[in-house]
């Protein structure tokens, strides 16, 4: 097994068994029988080791859902809630390591165990309104338009921050949720945000949740 793949391995198992990254590149390194110089001919620190991860996760999500026949078809905003349900099924395999270290961090903060993560993100969010422009789905707005990708990752970021607080049943109110915030979203990027701004209100009023359960 090379090297860069052991590292991966480990340092996933780690952050599984301990919820917490390993202390030091010389205590993980003394754990796997692999010298420092190995390490960081494949990695620059313990932090990219752990960015590699969740990139590769994101990237790897996105070419799976992006494959199929039937995505060409697919509006921009049809695309984006077929990754996002895609995306809340893959967690189940995550969710207790995305508990650990996805649950402190503020929807805004960019720590650089997340950098692949955000820029895997931005790339494939970036397909997904060029191709939204191109049908006239999504408002050009010239210079403002390139925050697009911005604002998405931070919805996808209180998807996740959703989806880690959800207790219902298949959670059921993150799929809720989803639908109901993808459609504002992209009803304000289109310029008509009246309707789902009315809906996504009334769906977070606190009388509302026991009708999603």
């Amino acid at each position: 097994m090379e090297n860069r793949t052991r590292i991966v391995e480990a340092y996933t198992t780690h952050l599984r068994e301990h919820g917490t990254p390993p202390h030091t590149v010389h205590a993980f390194c003394k754990s796997l029988s692999l010298s420092e110089r190995d390490f960081f001919q494949e990695f620059a620190s313990l932090d990219n080791v752990e960015s590699a991860i969740w990139g590769d996760w994101i990237s790897g999500l996105a070419a799976k859902v992006s494959s199929g026949a039937e995505w060409k078809d697919f509006s921009a905003r049809h695309r984006y809630l077929t990754f996002l349900f895609a995306f809340t099924e893959s967690s189940l395999d995550w969710r207790s390591l995305m508990i650990s270290r996805f649950s402190q961090l503020a929807l805004v903060a960019s720590p650089p165990f997340l950098k692949a993560f955000e820029e895997h993100f931005k790339t494939f969010a970036s397909g997904i309104i060029d191709q939204g422009l191109s049908t006239g789905e999504i408002a050009s707005r010239g210079p403002l338009q390139a925050l697009y990708p911005a604002v998405l990752y931070i919805h996808f970021r209180a998807v996740i921050a959703f989806l880690l607080k959800d207790e219902s049943q298949r959670f059921e109110r993150t799929d809720a949720f989803i639908e109901k915030t993808v459609a504002f979203a992209f009803d304000v990027i289109r310029t008509q945000a009246i309707d789902s701004a009315f809906d996504l209100a009334r769906f977070l009023a606190p009388s509302a949740w026991g009708k999603i359960s």
